[in-house]
């Protein structure tokens, strides 16, 4: 069985606090960890479907490959969204 391996390509994701004391990711992090994840699932559901769950589990969980190309589906909208959203956005307030 082979350990789920975090591929987000930036080693650090900038969080910045702002004015209101919320804490804030750039969105094109958010929609690259979101990618990166569903490539994650993609490479773990095309080699033997085992994902690790958290250290403070003990028995691993079994995901079938369907399942993890589903999930990886699913981030994959949720960051394809999110980019269509911000590209309005952007249009409706353009910057400078």
């Amino acid at each position: 069985m082979r350990k789920m391996v975090w591929r987000h390509t930036d080693a650090e994701t900038l969080v910045r606090r702002g004015a209101d004391g919320q804490f804030y990711v750039a969105a094109r992090d958010v929609t690259a960890m979101l990618r990166d994840l569903a490539r994650a699932f993609d490479q773990h559901a095309q080699s033997d479907g085992a994902v690790r769950p958290a250290e403070d589990r003990a028995a691993p969980a079994r995901l079938d490959e369907e399942t993890m190309r589903t999930v990886a589906s699913i981030l994959r909208a949720q960051a394809d969204e999110m980019d269509v959203q911000l590209i309005a956005m952007a249009g409706r307030h353009p910057l400078g």
